[in-house]
């Protein structure tokens, strides 16, 4: 799961030039996982090529990029 997760924020700042993961970064990476349960089932159905290509298309599009997309981290009062 951290090397999915790693790959979602990956897919996230190449997308949005932001360090942004959600639900779509994390599919898209799971699709692309070779060894996991996750892809592994989804390959069975059939579904990853269309899958990819889809989130693929909506991550592209410029209604994806914007201000809601960024993560703003605020560190923890000491």
């Amino acid at each position: 799961m951290k090397r999915v997760l790693e790959r979602a924020a990956e897919i996230g700042w190449v997308h949005t030039g932001e360090p942004f993961v959600g639900t779509e970064n994390v599919l898209r990476a799971l699709v692309e996982d070779q060894d996991g349960i996750a892809a592994s089932v989804l390959r069975e159905l059939g579904v990853t090529h269309r899958i990819a290509e889809r989130l693929d298309q909506i991550m592209s599009s410029t209604s994806y990029r914007t201000p809601s997309r960024t993560l703003h981290v605020t560190p923890p009062d000491k």
